[in-house]
């Protein structure tokens, strides 16, 4: 079960709610107190965590006394999971809109920027090392399933750490960064899940990073306005993130 757990936390559950939903999909309808022993789970959290569950449709409560709890179909959740994610992103794209929409009707002269679509690991890491070489002011990298392999960018970083560019980097929770050489100025942060990578430069250029393995594509940009809603985005994940 514990490469299950691990999917279930980069879907959004605690490491508890991963134990209750594993607990019940193994060993079908149980009452509160049967999950907690099931799961490892302390008596007095169980129904706050089957309350959580319930809510985002993962888990159904039977009647009877004691009540007793079951999975939804795994499949079930998935289409659940899926919606929710198209959800949040039609929120963020009908933000975006809302905020650039008007600052691009009022420019006097109209700049079409470059757009380029950049397609497969090695050429996402070539387009990220020039990009880096021309940071003046600071660096933002964001690296969910990591598409880019750290080792790969030390040359770049170590030449920012000579210029002093601050440099800050989100991972996901579960990589390790023992063993790997990197400039001792980094500011390397940990968030619980990362839905999406990229790279911001002095605010200026954004690369987007989406897909993973050998379907990995990037979409590079110097339109000011979304390298700017880029790194406001970073910058709030940044403030909800743990220090590495």
């Amino acid at each position: 079960m514990e490469k299950a757990h691990q999917l279930l936390r980069e879907l959004g559950l605690t490491e508890y709610e991963a134990r209750v939903y594993c607990a019940l999909v193994s060993n079908g309808p149980s009452t509160a107190g049967e999950l907690s022993k099931l799961a490892n789970v302390p008596y007095s959290r169980i129904y706050d965590i089957l309350s959580r569950l319930g809510e985002r449709g993962w888990v159904e409560a039977q009647a009877g006394r004691p009540s007793r709890y079951r999975s939804r179909d795994p499949a079930e959740v998935v289409k659940i999971v899926k919606a929710e994610e198209e959800r949040r992103l039609k929120e963020i794209s009908e933000a975006l809109l809302k905020e650039l929409e008007p600052l691009y009707s009022k420019r006097a002269e109209v700049k079409r920027p470059d757009v380029w679509v950049i397609r497969g690991g090695k050429n996402i890491l070539t387009k990220t090392g020039e990009m880096l070489a021309r940071a003046e002011i600071e660096v933002l990298l964001s690296l969910p399933n990591i598409p880019l392999e750290i080792s790969g960018l030390t040359p770049y970083l170590d030449l920012l750490e000579a210029k002093n560019i601050p440099v800050r980097i989100l991972v996901p929770r579960r990589l390790k960064l023992r063993g790997l050489q990197l400039p001792r100025k980094l500011e390397i942060r940990k968030r619980e899940n990362l839905f999406g990578g990229g790279v911001v430069i002095d605010g200026r250029e954004v690369l987007l990073i989406l897909g993973n393995g050998d379907e990995l594509l990037g979409i590079w940009s110097d339109e000011i306005g979304l390298a700017r809603f880029a790194k406001e985005y970073f910058e709030y994940l940044w403030r909800d993130s743990r220090v590495a």
